[in-house]
């Protein structure tokens, strides 16, 4: 029986285009992406060893690819972008929790805005 667990990264710093108009997608944009995995780690556990853990590094790179991949309307469509490759690259994962925070927006008057979803294997 496998030991199942959570593997996270908080706050990691993206690129991407985003914006309801083609001026607004033209734009780069920062973004704040934090993720929560889940996973069997068990073989991680029992080796002890960075070669049977999922590669942290290349999630962390799966999920700044999903970001840059293309121009989106919405922060939702970059979201579930995010989480849909995390499960499509990674098969040893069974979940895949996601939240892009878009610091300062234009226009809205607020520190930031944010989605969050999750999807099952």
């Amino acid at each position: 029986m496998g030991v199942d667990g959570t593997i996270e990264i908080r706050g990691l710093r993206c690129r991407g285009r985003q914006g309801v108009t083609d001026e607004e997608r033209a734009v780069d944009h920062g973004y704040l992406v934090d993720v929560a995995v889940r996973t069997d780690i068990d073989r991680a556990i029992a080796a002890d060893d960075v070669s049977a853990a999922t590669d942290i590094s290349a999630l962390a790179s799966a999920v700044r690819a999903a970001v840059a991949a293309r121009p989106r309307a919405l922060v939702e469509r970059i979201t579930y972008d995010v989480a849909r490759a995390l499960l499509d690259g990674f098969p040893e994962l069974h979940e895949a929790r996601v939240k892009v925070t878009k610091p300062q927006p234009d226009g809205l008057g607020a520190d930031a805005e944010s989605v969050e979803l999750t999807l099952h294997r």
